[in-house]
């Protein structure tokens, strides 16, 4: 084996160690099932999110991504979904919620190039057939997270990989 086979499959396997996805069945299960709370209202929406463990336990961060127009006036402009989101349906997903929080946080005026308003609900509890969670629901999107899908000119909506 030359050595150029031998990087290649040490760079394959650490691809693949890279890629392994830690999360038990059950929060994926239960973000699958919060994903399917979005409801968007004026186009198609796709959820993102985000998991951290820490020694509190998984925090899931969900939200709606973006879009960006492709091409003519509004060339780079980027969409946020408008959506709304049943909370006793979320509520139902859970077996036990011990704190329920709704913040609304104004940007300064000149800090970042996002909406001047962000809000979130954060809800820590115990889903069904899970472990002690923290949930949080963002009105849009992290400035780091890049659009989901670009929409052209014509009308055609495709994703970014």
């Amino acid at each position: 084996m030359s050595i150029e086979e031998l990087l290649e499959l040490m760079e394959q396997g650490r691809s693949r160690k890279d890629s392994r996805d830690y999360r038990p069945v059950w929060l994926k299960n239960f973000i699958a099932g919060i994903a399917d709370i979005f409801e968007p209202l004026n186009c198609l929406g796709r959820v993102g999110y985000d998991c951290q463990l820490d020694e509190r336990g998984w925090t899931v961060c969900l939200y709606l991504g973006t879009t960006e127009i492709i091409g003519g006036p509004r060339d780079g402009q980027i969409d946020h979904v408008s959506f709304r989101f049943d909370l006793l349906r979320l509520q139902q997903t859970f077996s036990k919620v011990t704190r329920l929080e709704w913040y609304s946080v104004a940007e300064k005026s000149g800090e970042g190039s996002g909406s001047p308003v962000r809000s979130l609900l954060s809800v820590y509890g115990i889903p069904q057939d899970g472990e002690q969670i923290r949930l949080e629901l963002l009105g849009v999107p992290p400035l780091v997270v890049q659009p989901g899908l670009h929409l052209r000119t014509d009308g055609v909506l495709y994703e970014t990989h």
